[in-house]
C-alpha cells in the first residue's frame, strides 16, 4: 500500500512540475507581446491615462474628424453598454465625460493594431465601464468605425496593481481592443479581445 502512495505521489509531483513549467513558458512567451507600459497620471483636476510610447507608428488609416463629432460606437452586449466615442482630439474624448480613446490607440483598420479604450468605474453619471468585470472569454465587443462593425472576441482578462502603469499583454499580429477601468481601490482591470469579424 505505501508503494502504491508513493508512485501517486511521484506522478502527482511530475505533473505538477510539468504544469508550472507550461505555465512559465506561457508567460514567457506573452511577455514577447507586451504593449508598452500604458501610465496612469494625475493632472490637477483629473486622473487621466495615456500611452508613453508608440509600437506601431502606421496610422495612416486613421480618419481626423472635426471636434465633438463621434468618431464610432462601441456595444458590449454582455453589459448592455452601448456608448459614442469621439474623435481624439474632442473635447469630449475625455474619461470624466466619455469612454476615451487613448492618443496612441489605431483605429480598428489598422493591420495589427490596438484600439485602447479608458473608462471610469462606479456609480456615478461617467461610470460607463461599471460592470466591465463583468464581461467573461468569449463575451462580444463591437466597434462600429466608418459605418463598418468590428466585432471583436474576449480572450483574456487580467488585473493588475495600481502602479502609474499597465502592461498590455497581447498578440501584435492581431487587431486588438483593449478596455481598462479601475477595479477598486487599488488594481486596474485590463479586458483583451481580438479581432474576429468585420462588415
Amino acid at each position: 500500500m505505501s508503494k502504491y502512495i508513493k508512485n501517486i505521489g511521484i506522478i502527482l509531483v511530475i505533473l505538477g512540475h510539468y504544469y508550472f513549467c507550461g505555465y512559465v513558458l506561457s508567460e514567457v512567451h506573452d511577455m514577447k507581446n507586451y504593449e508598452p507600459l500604458v501610465k496612469i497620471i494625475n493632472n490637477s483636476s483629473k486622473e487621466g491615462i495615456q500611452v508613453n510610447e508608440k509600437s506601431n507608428s502606421d496610422l495612416a488609416n486613421t480618419k481626423q474628424i472635426s471636434f465633438n463629432k463621434y468618431l464610432g460606437i462601441i456595444e458590449i452586449p454582455k453589459i448592455n453598454l452601448k456608448r459614442y466615442l469621439y474623435d481624439i482630439d474632442s473635447s469630449q474624448n475625455d474619461v470624466d465625460k466619455n469612454i476615451e480613446i487613448l492618443k496612441d490607440s489605431d483605429m480598428p483598420n489598422v493591420r495589427g493594431g490596438n484600439l485602447i479604450l479608458a473608462g471610469h468605474n462606479g456609480n456615478s453619471a461617467v461610470g460607463h465601464f461599471k460592470n466591465l468585470h463583468k464581461v467573461t472569454l468569449g463575451d462580444k465587443v463591437v466597434i462600429n468605425y466608418n459605418n463598418i462593425n468590428y466585432t471583436y472576441e474576449i480572450s483574456k482578462i487580467y488585473d493588475v496593481l495600481k502602479t502609474g502603469s499597465v502592461a498590455i499583454k497581447r498578440n501584435k499580429n492581431k487587431n486588438t481592443i483593449t478596455l481598462i477601468t479601475c477595479l477598486g481601490s487599488d488594481r486596474q482591470l485590463v479586458v483583451i479581445g481580438y479581432l474576429k469579424d468585420s462588415f
